[in-house]
């Protein structure tokens, strides 16, 4: 469905709309509305009209119960207070990640993107391949406080061959979250080495407890950043492997080893729906209390005390560690693009995409959605600290860590990230071994070339 985000002061109508502006109702800022106003006040003497907001369209997986609904909410609302008189976004809600990148994909073949577009999962390379979308750099250049707002390390971390093609929203310190009761239960501590990680999981397990929260559905989003984990703490090549655009070489040691040790999780220590199973399915598993580990980044802490999702006080029961090695994901979130085809939705675009990802943005996400911003000027504040104090132990796991990789999604092609849903459930099934699942991997990168 599509979405319509008003203006404080606004009655919620007309919800069986097909599509609806997040202008103001009834805020006198239509072109009819102020050029009769000026006709009114001059006279007899015509006066022009005032010129309308540009549209343009925005679709957002943030939406429902998503960890971010809250943070893409009130971004929408407090871009739409400071200039719904100049740009109008027209929002259309999808319901899942999965979801949303799936619609983009069938948009893109037919060359009708939205104005704004999300990058995530290899969307960023769909855009760049079929000339849809247009580069950040001559809009920076003229606003270096913008630029500076962003920095160099996240622009760079979007720039192909000297063009910024899209702007990260977010920082991702990714490690991962446990149940400190389900812990002291098991005698248990977070591991140091995957040694003691795989005998932590054997303990829990023989304590009465799940482990793992995890999925092969989807991205198989919490079983990938394991996997990431076991390939960028193995040696040199390892880390070198999880900070590669593009690897098209799955036949290594090091993702073999890792996905024969994912064989084990997802037949020993997981849920029993982890196959085929989305998102949703993982999160929840882990806030009711049915397994004691999630893979996951910061943006889930609201979940741990929002009592839609968890059983009360459970935020209390939650601790958060890095992974084996001393080791964290590191990486910077895609971000937004620009989709948009004419000069003039291009800059309203362009201004929506500032607000988000600039300091006033960057801020909202960080307090609405537990997002680690991209910005060092922008600091939790003590409301925050107070209400999640997990949020200040992320930080400070964050600042311990030495080694530092990113996820698969962030590295991979498309195609790859497509695959996992198939080829996990074979490896767990023992349909094929982890030699014949990187050999599958390297052919599908090939396809890419």
């Amino acid at each position: 469905m599509q979405k319509s985000l008003y203006k404080a002061g606004c009655t919620l109508a007309g919800m069986l709309m097909l599509t609806m502006s997040i202008t103001a109702c009834g805020s006198g800022n239509s072109a009819e509305n102020n050029g009769a106003a000026a006709t009114a006040g001059s006279g007899n003497a015509a006066a022009p009209a005032a010129k309308a907001p540009v549209k343009i369209s925005y679709l957002t997986f943030r939406v429902g119960t998503h960890a971010s609904a809250k943070m893409e909410e009130e971004q929408i609302k407090q871009f739409n207070a400071k200039y719904g008189n100049e740009v109008e976004v027209v929002v259309e809600e999808i319901p899942s990640d999965a979801a949303y990148v799936d619609k983009i994909k069938i948009l893109a073949a037919s060359g009708d993107v939205p104005d704004v577009v999300m990058g995530k999962d290899g969307i960023n390379d769909v855009l760049i391949k079929g000339n849809l979308a247009t580069p950040f750099n001559d809009y920076l250049d003229k606003d270096a406080e913008w630029k500076a707002a962003i920095g160099e390390d996240a622009l760079a971390s979007n720039t192909r061959d000297g063009k910024i093609w899209s702007i990260s929203d977010q920082k991702q310190n990714i490690g991962y979250f446990y149940n400190k009761e389900m812990f002291d239960k098991a005698g248990i501590k977070p591991a140091e080495t995957w040694d003691e990680f795989m005998s932590n999981n054997e303990k829990l397990k023989a304590a009465g407890f799940v482990p793992l929260a995890l999925m092969t559905g989807e991205n198989a989003w919490t079983s990938n950043l394991i996997l990431a984990a076991m390939i960028g703490t193995n040696g040199e090549n390892g880390k070198t492997f999880m900070n590669t655009l593009h690897p098209t070489d799955f036949n290594t040691p090091e993702m073999i080893q890792a996905l024969n040790m994912m064989k084990e999780l997802l037949e020993k220590y997981t849920t029993k729906d982890a196959l085929g199973a989305g998102y949703a399915n993982a999160a929840n598993a882990f806030s009711q209390g049915k397994a004691a580990m999630i893979a996951n980044g910061p943006w889930m802490i609201g979940d741990f005390s929002d009592p839609t999702k968890s059983s009360e006080g459970f935020d209390a029961k939650v601790g958060v560690a890095a992974y084996p090695n001393n080791s964290l994901i590191s990486t910077y979130e895609v971000g937004y693009m620009i989709g948009a085809k004419t000069p003039e939705t291009r800059d309203a675009a362009e201004k929506f995409i500032k607000f988000k990802t600039g300091l006033e943005g960057q801020t909202l996400a960080l307090e609405y959605g537990n997002v680690m911003p991209v910005s060092s000027e922008v600091q939790p504040s003590d409301a925050l600290k107070e209400k999640y104090p997990i949020m200040v132990e992320s930080i400070t796991v964050a600042q311990k860590t030495q080694l530092h990789y990113r996820t698969l999604d962030s590295i991979v092609y498309p195609n790859v990230t497509d695959a996992w849903k198939n080829l996990y459930p074979k490896l767990a099934a023992g349909r094929a071994t982890a030699e014949e699942i990187a050999k599958e991997l390297t052919e599908i990168a090939a396809k890419n070339k």
